[in-house]
């Protein structure tokens, strides 16, 4: 009887221990969300312009809006005809700077 209360002792202990581990195992993720301010496209960089005219031709700013953290701007592009929008991220310098839509 002694031995059998031993060894449900000793399966208990390493159960308890087992979900201790567990427990000290988890990370926690935090997104950080990027804070965009609206400007006029009349006033962005002339190196923006110019990418945007050279890489995307046919395509116009129809909205502009600037990270001051970074100083990278998000640009809402629409074709010629406006049927189709998309969103781009630049530097004030003119390159393309991939962005994760979830951080926004």
């Amino acid at each position: 009887m002694m031995t059998v209360a031993a060894a449900t002792m000793l399966f208990a202990t390493q159960g308890i221990s087992a979900q201790t581990d567990t427990a000290m195992n988890t990370e926690t993720a935090v997104t950080v969300k990027t804070e965009y301010t609206a400007v006029e496209v009349d006033s962005l960089p002339e190196a923006i312009s110019e990418a945007v005219e050279t890489d995307f031709a046919g395509s116009s700013i129809k909205e502009a809006y600037i990270d001051d953290k970074e100083e990278k701007y998000k640009l809402v592009l629409e074709t010629e005809a406006g049927a189709e929008t998309h969103k781009v991220y630049i530097t004030k310098e003119g390159e393309w700077v991939k962005e994760d839509d979830s951080q926004e």
